[in-house]
Formats: structure tokens, C-alpha cells, sequence
């Protein structure tokens, strides 16, 4: 009677082969650095704006400084109207851009305070403001833009 199956030889061999098809398909999955991860926040916080602006019915910004953002929410109290910091519970509506990031929009202008009016507008009806926010480490290795079009989608270009 003969026995029938793999020898511990031909494992061995299979399983080598299946690593080294892994790890080839790893080493193609590009990293996520912070340049991505901030990107990608900035992003959400763009298409957080223009929904709640949609959901509200209302006029929401962002205020963009060379080292802060604020979204903020137009608001009418006692016949004035002014922007109000918007707050979201649980959903961070404001930041700091890295030290180590030089910030710039077109095209508009950076605002001097996050007091300041904001330089991009979400509408009710859905549309944005176009702008490019472009984000560059001082060492000029990373670099990156979040854009809009005017209209959602908004997208993240990395120009490294």
C-alpha cells in the first residue's frame, strides 16, 4: 500500500514561494506618511464643511492661517450677522499645521487671525469654493494639495 500526500520538502518550497509572492505585493503598497495622513484630514474636514452646510441650510467656512484652520458657521444674532466658530461634538472643526509646513492658497490669500472672514465658502446647495491648499515640508521632500473644483468630489494630489 502507498502513501499518499507532500513531503516536508515540498511544504517547505510552497511555503517560501507564497512568502515571497507576499512580500512583492507589500512592497507595492505605498506608505502612509504624515504628509498622507494630514492630507486626507484636511480633506474630510473640507467635505465635512460642505455637508454640514448642506444639512444646516446654511453658509459654513474655513478660515486658513499660515499655522491654524477654523471652520465656522455664518450666523444672524440680534440683526448682525458674523461668523461663529462651529463646533461638531466629537468632529475636530479646527487645527494646527505642522511647524515644520509651509502653507499656501490660491487663490485667495492666508488670513492674518482665525478671526478673520473665511476664504473658503461651502453653500447650501452644495457647491465650494475653488481653492488649492498646498502644504510643503521646509525640506521640500513632502508636498501635497488638497483641491476643489467647486464642487465635490474634493481631491488630494501629492506632488512629491
Amino acid at each position: 500500500m502507498k502513501q499518499r500526500g507532500f513531503t516536508l520538502l515540498e511544504i517547505i518550497l510552497a511555503l517560501v514561494i507564497f512568502a515571497s509572492c507576499a512580500m512583492m505585493v507589500v512592497s507595492t503598497i505605498p506608505s502612509r506618511n504624515a504628509a498622507d495622513r494630514l492630507g486626507q484630514q484636511l480633506k474630510s474636514l473640507v467635505e465635512y464643511g460642505s455637508d454640514r452646510a448642506v444639512m444646516d441650510g446654511n453658509i459654513v467656512g474655513l478660515v486658513i492661517t499660515p499655522t491654524d484652520y477654523q471652520l465656522v458657521t455664518f450666523t444672524v444674532k440680534e440683526g448682525q450677522r458674523r461668523w461663529q466658530k462651529l463646533t461638531a461634538g466629537r468632529i475636530l472643526t479646527h487645527g494646527q499645521f505642522p511647524e515644520e509646513m509651509h502653507v499656501s492658497l490660491s487663490p485667495q490669500r492666508l488670513a492674518a487671525t482665525l478671526h478673520a472672514d473665511p476664504q473658503i465658502i461651502f453653500l447650501p446647495d452644495g457647491e465650494i469654493g475653488r481653492f488649492r491648499l498646498t502644504l510643503e515640508s521646509l525640506d521640500k521632500t513632502q508636498r501635497f494639495s488638497v483641491v476643489s473644483q467647486g464642487a465635490p468630489p474634493v481631491s488630494v494630489e501629492n506632488n512629491d
